[in-house]
């Protein structure tokens, strides 16, 4: 776990030309029983975006959430849908919602 962690973290990615392709954002809060990462949006620009954008995006975010330490409970249907569709970070997604 890093020594000192930021408690507001952007993620943005752009193309060659400085046009953003898509951003999110994470804010680090203490809760009653965990100290967890909130992502309430992400922006995937509909005109300047790779189909493997999100993935792009996720991989950063991920990566920074693994190293902190703290889960990320996210709020956004993006966010959650693609938590769904990988089992593999079931161990850092903060209060999952109930199964479909």
């Amino acid at each position: 776990m890093s020594e000192k962690i930021e408690k507001k973290k952007y993620f943005t990615l752009k193309t060659s030309d400085d046009q953003i392709t898509s951003s999110t954002d994470i804010d680090l809060i203490e809760r009653k029983d965990a100290t967890v990462w909130i992502m309430n949006h992400i922006f995937l620009n509909p005109d300047e975006h790779d189909p493997h954008e999100l993935s792009l995006l996720m991989e950063k975010v991920i990566s920074y959430i693994q190293e902190s330490g703290y889960p990320i409970w996210p709020l956004d249907p993006i966010a959650i849908t693609y938590f769904e569709k990988h089992p593999e970070y079931e161990t850092i997604w903060y209060h999952r919602p109930f199964s479909k």
